[in-house]
């Protein structure tokens, strides 16, 4: 009984020491993105002519780039303005749309940016490499055929029910490693902890899988620099399904 206790304290105290050592990796992974990153880019950052601008105008230069090369595309892409709090959805430049951005919060890997390194890595619109959401990308309904004018005028009559009863959240992995985190704001009155719960543990369980898995292939930690943002839930969805699935994103700090 005692050697059992004995084992069962030592395993517990490997399972702790792996957790404590898999979480002080996870906490490394930001710097070592950040210093990757600048690597990257260091050639690219001493460009002169981009370094001859002052701050607050190469910001200008970096949203207006993206915003004109967005524009050679036919279809609608996503902006997101951090400091207006705004996302637009835009069309050959013109805006769409404007929706308030509610709550937002951001990685602390944007925030150690410098202006050129932001234009490096802004001034052309990211694609959207891939989604994950708790809705459907496209909605389809099945209608037959009204059999005379006076059913087609019955249905005519018909309202659409529009009303959100599920929780809209989605996520959208950019190039470079980015993501963007959309979340719907719903009213308290519609369950959404557990679809929550789900949606997030998800997200967790894979993040700890790349995480041994970058340990035990003596890779790179994984981490993913993200923009999480909350919005009206019924603006979220109509978003999500209004921007393709390799659809442009510009963002703007």
């Amino acid at each position: 009984m005692k050697a059992l206790k004995i084992s069962a304290l030592v395993l517990a105290l490997v399972v702790v020491g792996i957790l404590a050592f898999l979480m002080v990796t996870a906490m490394k992974a930001p710097k070592q993105f950040l210093q990757e990153f600048n690597e990257e880019t260091a050639k690219m950052g001493k460009n002169i002519i981009v370094l001859s601008y002052p701050d607050d105008l190469l910001e200008k230069k970096t949203s207006l780039d993206a915003r004109l090369a967005m524009s050679d595309n036919d279809s609608i892409g996503m902006r997101i303005n951090l400091k207006e709090k705004a996302l637009y959805l835009e069309i050959k430049g013109i805006v769409l749309h404007k929706t308030p951005l509610l709550e937002q919060k951001t990685s602390g890997f944007f925030k150690h940016l410098s202006a050129a390194e932001k234009y490096v890595l802004f001034h052309k619109p990211l694609i959207i490499l891939g989604d994950e959401s708790t809705i459907s990308k496209d909605v389809f309904e099945t209608v037959i055929a009204p059999k005379d004018t006076l059913e087609a005028q019955a249905r005519a009559e018909i309202v659409p029910d529009t009303v959100l009863r599920e929780p809209v959240l989605y996520r959208l992995y950019l190039e470079q490693g980015i993501r963007i985190q959309v979340i719907g704001q719903l009213p308290d009155s519609i369950p959404q902890f557990w679809p929550k719960f789900k949606f997030n543990y998800r997200d967790r369980y894979n993040y700890l899988k790349e995480l041994i898995g970058s340990f035990t292939n003596k890779k790179a930690t994984p981490y993913q620099p993200t923009i999480s943002i909350v919005i009206d839930a019924k603006e979220a969805s109509a978003i999500y399904r209004a921007v393709p699935k390799k659809g442009n994103v510009i963002l703007e700090f």
